[in-house]
C-alpha cells in the first residue's frame, strides 16, 4: 500500500515539478515584430533598389554597392529606435530587454545567411585574380548579363571598400567562419526559448564574446597590415572597418550585459518556485 501510495504521489508531483522548473514565457511584442519587419522593408529595399540601379547601368559597381553597405550598416540599428518607440508601452523592463535582444539576433542571424555564409561557401571557387576595385569592375558586364549573375554583386559588393572579399585572404576567410557558429546559437537560442528554458539567456551572455573578438581581428587585422587591402580614401577605410562593424563590437557587449539581467531574473524566479514548492510539500 505505501509503494502504490509513493508511486502515486511521484507521479502527481512530477508534471507540477517540470512546471515550476519553466521560465517566465516571453515572446517579442506585436509592436516590435511590426516595428523590425517594417525597418527590414526598408532597409533591405534599399539594397534592392542599388542593385536594380545597377543591373540596369545606372549606377556603377562601386556607388550601388557602398550605397548598400551604409543601408545595412544603418538597418542594424534597428533595435535601438525600436528601444525607444516601446519604452512607453506597457512592457516590463525586461519584456523590453528581451524584445530589443530578438531584434539584434534576428538582424545579426541574416546578415549571416544573406551574405557570409553564401560567401564562405562560394568565394574559394568564383573569385580569382582579383587584386584590385578595377578588377572587380571588369567583370560588370558578366554581373548584369542576368539576374542569376547578380550573385557576384551581392557577393563581391564588400570589395569595393576592402579587398579581402576577393582575393582569398585567410585571416578574413577564418573569421567569416563564426556566421555558421552565430546561427546555430540563434536557432538554440529560440528553441530554448520556446521551452520557456531558465538557461535560454545563456546563450547571449556565452555567446557575446565571439563577434567582439572576431571584429577585433577582422578589423586590425588590417590596421596592423598597413591598410593593404583598403581600395578607396579615408571614407572608404571607415566604412570598411569602423560603420560596417562597430555594431559586431558594441552592440554583442551590450546584449552581453541584458542577457545577464535577463538570465538572472530566470534564474532568480525558479529559486523561489522551487523553495515555494519545498515549502508547500514540507
Amino acid at each position: 500500500m505505501s509503494t502504490s501510495a509513493g508511486a502515486w504521489e511521484s507521479t502527481a508531483r512530477g508534471p507540477e515539478t517540470d512546471e515550476i522548473r519553466q521560465a517566465v514565457a516571453r515572446s517579442i511584442s506585436p509592436t516590435a515584430l511590426r516595428f523590425f519587419l517594417v525597418w527590414t522593408a526598408v532597409g533591405w529595399g534599399g539594397v534592392g533598389v542599388c542593385a536594380a540601379l545597377f543591373f540596369f547601368g545606372t549606377l556603377d559597381f562601386a556607388t550601388s554597392s557602398k550605397a548598400s553597405l551604409y543601408g545595412i550598416s544603418i538597418w542594424l540599428n534597428g533595435w535601438l529606435l525600436a528601444y525607444v518607440a516601446n519604452r512607453y508601452a506597457s512592457r516590463s523592463k525586461l519584456d523590453l530587454y528581451h524584445d530589443c535582444l530578438v531584434i539584434w539576433l534576428l538582424s545579426y542571424a541574416m546578415t549571416n545567411v544573406l551574405w557570409e555564409i553564401p560567401w564562405v561557401v562560394l568565394s574559394p571557387f568564383i573569385f580569382e585574380g582579383l587584386n584590385s576595385l578595377e578588377d572587380i569592375v571588369a567583370h560588370t558586364e558578366t554581373m548584369r548579363s542576368s539576374l542569376f549573375n547578380m550573385y557576384w554583386w551581392v557577393l563581391a559588393s564588400f570589395g569595393s571598400v576592402d579587398l579581402r572579399t576577393v582575393n582569398h585572404d585567410s585571416t578574413f576567410y577564418v573569421v567569416e567562419l563564426f556566421a555558421f557558429a552565430n546561427v546555430a546559437s540563434t536557432l538554440c537560442f529560440f528553441h530554448l526559448n520556446r521551452k520557456r528554458s531558465p538557461y535560454r539567456y545563456l546563450i547571449v551572455v556565452l555567446g557575446c564574446g565571439e563577434p567582439i573578438a572576431a571584429t577585433f581581428i577582422f578589423s586590425f587585422a588590417e590596421v596592423f597590415g598597413g591598410f593593404e587591402n583598403m581600395t578607396g580614401g579615408i571614407a572608404d577605410t571607415l566604412l570598411a572597418l569602423v560603420w560596417t562593424q562597430y555594431q559586431y563590437f558594441v552592440f554583442p557587449m551590450i546584449f552581453g550585459y541584458l542577457g545577464f539581467r535577463l538570465l538572472r531574473a530566470d534564474l532568480r524566479n525558479n529559486q523561489v518556485d522551487e523553495g515555494t514548492s519545498a515549502v508547500a510539500d514540507a
